[in-house]
Order: C-alpha cells, then structure tokens, then sequence
C-alpha cells in the first residue's frame, strides 16, 4: 500500500474528503432557504438546537437530488413525510455525534485539516492547491472559510472514532471464508426485459384522474417567485489584462522583488521502513529497526539494507531513494528529521504513523536565484496582478459608494468605474446558472426587503476574492399557483407512464408465472416489447449487466435441484425484468495476497462500522429528543 510516504502524507484521512465537501455543501450550502426567522427551531439535542435554516437546506438538497434521480416517478415514489423525518433523523444523529466528540475532548490539529483539504482534488489547480480556487468553490455555496473549516474538524472527529474501532476489530478466516463465498459468486443467469414505453401509447387518462392528480399534487405545479436583475460586475481579472506592460517595467519590477522569484531549497534522501500493522507492533517495529540500525554502525551498506529490509516498495527497490523534494512534502517527523541533517548522515530511528524509519541524507541542493529571462512569463503574471489589485480595490470603493449614494439606478455606478450594466432574465430564489446569479449572497440581496421591495441597489457583493458585483431589481414576479390548463399537458404524460410501468410489471407478473409454472421457456416467451437476453455466467464485478440489475440477480433465489429460479425486478427506467437463474457456483478465499487483504479490511470496516452504528443508536437512545411540530410542515421561503 505504501508506494511513497509524499503520496500516503496522511494516511486514512485522505480519502474522506469528496464525501465530506459533499455532505458540508448538503447541509449548509444554501442559507437562503430558510423561512423568516433564522432561529426558528425545529429541534432541540440536550438542549442544543437544530434550526430552520439546517432542516430545510438538508431537505431542499435531498428533494432535488431524488426529484433528478426518479424524474416523473418522483411523486410515487417519495412520500413527503417520510423524506422529512429522514432528513430529521439525520440532523439529530449528526448534532449527537457531536456533542460525543465534544465531551471526550476529540481534536484535529490544524496540520491535519490543512493537508486533508490541500489533498482534495476539487480544491486543486494543476494537482496543486489552489488557495483562491478553495475560497471561490466555498463562496460559490455559501459557505465562509472558517464555517467549513469546523464541519470538517468535525466530520474528521467522527472518521477518526470509525478507524479507531477497525483497529481493534477482530477477522478470522472462516469469516474470510463467507465473505469470498459472495463476493466471488458466480450465476448462470438469463432475463426477459418488459419495455414500459409502448404501453404509453395505448394508455387512457380519464378526465377525472387528471383533475384528482391536479389536486393532490396543486404544491409542485407553483411557479416560484422570480426577480429580473440588473448587476455591474468588477474582475480584478478583467483589470489585470488591461495593465500596460513593456521589458523596461517587468526587469525593474524582477530587480525589486527577486526574492519571489527563487527555487526554494530541496533535499534528497533514502529511508528504511519497518511499518507497524497488525502484523508487527510498535516495539517489534522498533527492536527491528534497531537491529537494522546496528548493522549499518557495522558498516553495511544503506542501500543493500534498504532493499533488503524495506517495507516501503516504492521506495526500496531503488535502496531506499525517495528523490529530491521541498519542506513540507513529507510527514512532519520525517520532513524535521531531514531538513535538520548533513549530507552523508543517517537518523536515529524516527517514528511516523507508518512506521519507523532510517533515514540517510544523500543530497541538499540550495535555495537559488532564477534569471529573469527564465521567469519573464511568471514576472509579467505578478507585475499585472499587483496592479490590478490596487486598481481592483480603489474601484470596489468608488463603485460600492456611488451605488449607495445613487441608489436608484446602477448607470452611475458603471460609469463611475468604466463598466457595463448587465442584465438577466427572470430568476428564482433558488438561483440561475452563471457565476454571478448561482452565488447564495447575491440571490440572499436580491430577496432582500431593500433590494427587491425598495428598489434600491445591493451593496457590494465579494463573488470571489477578486471579483464583486452590485445588482438591483429591475422586475419581481410573485410565485403562482399554475392552473389545470397550464399542467394539464404534464399531468396526462405522468400519468401516461405510471400506467405504462404499472402495465409492465403486470405482464412481467404474467410471464413470470408462466416460466414457474414450467409452461414455457424464457425464448419462447419473446415478442413485440419483451427482449430476451442470455446473459451466462456473471460475476458481482461485470460491466455487461446494468449495476441495479446484478444487484438484483444476486439478490434472487438459488436454484432448487436442476429448476432454474424466477424473480422479477423493476428498473429505475420503469422497465420490468423477469430474471431466471440457472446455476450458481460459489466463490473461494483467492489465491492473491494482496485480493485476501482487500476482503480483510472490508470485513474489518464492516463491524467497524456496525460497532460505531450501533454506539451512535445507543447515544440516540440515552439523549433528550424534543422534534417540534413545524419541522411536518415547515416550507422554503416563496413556495
């Protein structure tokens, strides 16, 4: 698992992160939403309360990612009432989990948070952290730096607990055993596929289904509050590729500020690794380590001992050599160590979340000066950047005062600083799709009581450190209940493919009685809109059947002596599938190392997981629970 320490710098942590910026953007991505007062509570943990604002932000995410994923089937599918106590079992768990890592004093250190958010790839430029790009992402969904920042600490808390319970998990081999017996499984399998869609052709909607359908479901055909806008928008960017530049200016600006334009020192150095797993604990590492520390005082060499010895494979084919790299790159103990030695010198064992290592110092090459012939692109870069940003916020003053002082109209405001007004058309509180109308702070201004209801221009909004806008409402158009007319169209189509799916499924019903009986045979049972497919002999890891329809077809039934096994499952397409399987052959523990590690640890996250689980329900369980009516009914702002 080790190839380099530079490429594991933080081990388990490293790999939480899509999942954390995902369930951070869920949970407090979109403020806007919330109704009236922020302090509206819809919930209280042991006397801490969970807000309006978190409820409907969690609920508003988890409806429109469930009305993508269903489409028209979203309103068979979803019951209203369930989402919302989802969605408030959810925040509950969350709040509790808290207030646990609190009382036991659970920390991350700034050093951890850092480099698991310097390792998300979402937040880097050219496999760099990009310090502008992580603030911009973050203002993009209404997130402030040091808010983030605690929901990561937090959230890095509560992995820290699931990886503490792995380490003391417990996996034998006839668990192994089990696990490889489904994991490895292999089915004989074939399947009918009823499509859905030429039953909506032949399906009828009465008049009166239309109308019941309209009234049942009056809440989603509402046309939301809309506002047009107008917006002046300053770019430090924009104001960069206006700068004037020449030779003379860029060597000067290059004289004044060589220090920025320098290779910073680097160093190269070998390593002996002895890990600790749970295979070898700390004091075999350290006794192994020893021993091997005592044959380099023999005079053995480095190298040989490296390849010998290693637990580092990255590294140890090459004895040891990590190449040349910055501070910072490494670990904090390995990088100190390195960074405070001699060339020719070898460490006292130094001990790192991996394991212990030897180190030897093969190469320091020093901080040096680059010529400006080398750097005259990146020089150029700089000279306009600094200027610009002088200009960038000498304009912002100009622009965010006359917008006050001139408040009804943003023509001012533009000339005063070279600029256009631009426009938009109408947009919900929700937000469009440009950088400048998908920003929470402007859609929040635009709602706003002096924005929309007096007419007045928007202070100064910052879209990005270098970019800020003044918008004003040129048109407010208030939600609106859309009449039967105007659904009508939608309405017979959902209730066209309801029919139609419903309609498939009977026949699938129909046909699967039929092979059960053993009237006949799945080929014989084609026709116009059933597809007979022989799949063969399939694996749980395939690319040749659809992900839901494998979990499907090993969920159904084995074989009963030499008779095939029926079942039927329905597609998220709409589509019906009558699955028959042949035989099944079970899977064994493989051959392969590394394969029987993987199922290991899979086992061992498994009860980890169960085991933390089962704490958080017990912590549940013992906590004071009050839910407030109005979390049942509670709306986002202009539905």
């Amino acid at each position: 698992m080790l190839q380099s320490i530079r490429e594991h710098a933080q081990g388990w942590i490293a790999w939480t992160i899509v999942g954390l910026i995902i369930i951070t953007f869920a949970l407090f991505g979109i403020d806007q939403y919330a109704q009236g007062d922020k302090t509206v509570v819809v919930a209280e943990v042991n006397g801490e309360d969970i807000t309006a604002t978190e409820f409907l932000t969690l609920y508003t995410r988890q409806q429109s990612r469930l009305k993508e994923q269903f489409g028209e089937l979203y309103d068979q599918v979803v019951q209203d009432e369930e989402l919302r106590d989802q969605v408030m079992d959810a925040l509950i768990e969350s709040e509790v989990v808290r207030q646990w890592a609190d009382s036991h004093d659970m920390v991350i250190s700034d050093q951890q948070l850092a480099m698991t958010i310097q390792s998300a790839p979402v937040f880097q430029k050219d496999g760099q952290f990009d310090d502008a790009l992580y603030k911009d992402i973050l203002m993009r969904n209404g997130l402030n730096v040091a808010r983030f920042e605690y929901e990561q600490r937090q959230y890095l808390i509560e992995n820290q607990n699931r990886q503490l319970t792995a380490a003391s998990a417990i996996v034998t081999d006839d668990q192994i055993k089990q696990l490889a017996a489904l994991q490895f499984q292999k089915r004989d399998v074939n399947y009918l596929r009823v499509d859905q869609r030429p039953f909506i052709e032949t399906a009828e909607v009465p008049e009166d289904a239309i109308q019941a359908y309209y009234d049942q479901h009056k809440d989603s055909f509402v046309t939301p509050e809309m506002v047009k806008l107008s917006y002046v928008l300053l770019s430090q960017e924009a104001l960069a590729e206006q700068v004037t530049v020449n030779d003379k200016i860029l060597k000067q600006f290059y004289d004044n500020n060589k220090d920025q334009f320098t290779e910073p020192e680097k160093r190269q150095a070998s390593h002996i690794l002895v890990k600790i797993d749970e295979e070898t604990d700390e004091a075999a590492a350290l006794k192994e380590i020893q021993d091997i520390q005592a044959k380099l005082t023999d005079g053995a060499d480095f190298a040989e001992l490296a390849k010998e010895y290693s637990d580092d494979p990255g590294s140890a084919a090459m004895g040891g050599d990590l190449g040349l790299f910055q501070q910072g790159m490494m670990v904090p103990e390995f990088d100190e160590a390195v960074f405070t030695m001699k060339v020719g010198e070898v460490s006292e064992p130094v001990q790192t979340d991996f394991g212990y290592h030897l180190i030897k110092l093969t190469k320091v090459e020093p901080k040096k000066e680059l010529p400006y012939a080398d750097v005259k692109d990146e020089v150029e870069d700089m000279y306009r950047n600094q200027q610009a940003e002088k200009q960038y916020f000498e304009q912002l003053e100009q622009l965010n005062t006359v917008a006050y002082e001139q408040a009804d109209s943003l023509v001012p405001a533009a000339e005063v600083v070279g600029l256009e007004v631009q426009t938009t058309g109408p947009i919900p509180r929700s937000g469009g799709g440009d950088d400048v109308t998908s920003n929470t702070k402007v859609m929040a201004a635009a709602f706003s009581e002096d924005v929309k209801k007096s007419g007045l221009n928007s202070a100064a909004i910052e879209l990005t450190p270098t970019e800020s806008v003044v918008v004003r409402v040129d048109e407010s158009m208030p939600a609106k209940q859309q009449s039967l007319d105007e659904v009508k169209a939608d309405i017979v189509r959902i209730l066209k493919r309801e029919a139609a799916v419903n309609a498939s499924a009977d026949l699938a019903g129909e046909l699967l009685a039929k092979l059960q009986k053993g009237d006949a045979k799945m080929q014989e049972l084609v026709k116009e809109g059933v597809e007979f497919t022989p799949v063969g002999w399939l694996e749980r890891e395939n690319r040749r059947v659809l992900p839901q329809l494998t979990q499907a077809i090993f969920k159904a039934p084995k074989p009963s002596g030499e008779a095939p096994s029926y079942t039927t499952y329905q597609l998220p397409t709409g589509d019906s599938v009558v699955i028959e399987v042949l035989r099944v052959e079970e899977g064994v523990v493989p051959e392969d190392k590394a394969v029987k590690a993987q199922l290991k640890e899979a086992l061992i996250n498994l009860s980890a997981t169960s085991e933390v689980d089962a704490r958080i329900q017990t912590m549940i369980d013992a906590a004071k629970i009050e839910k407030m009516p109005n979390y049942k009914t509670i709306k986002p702002a202009g539905l």
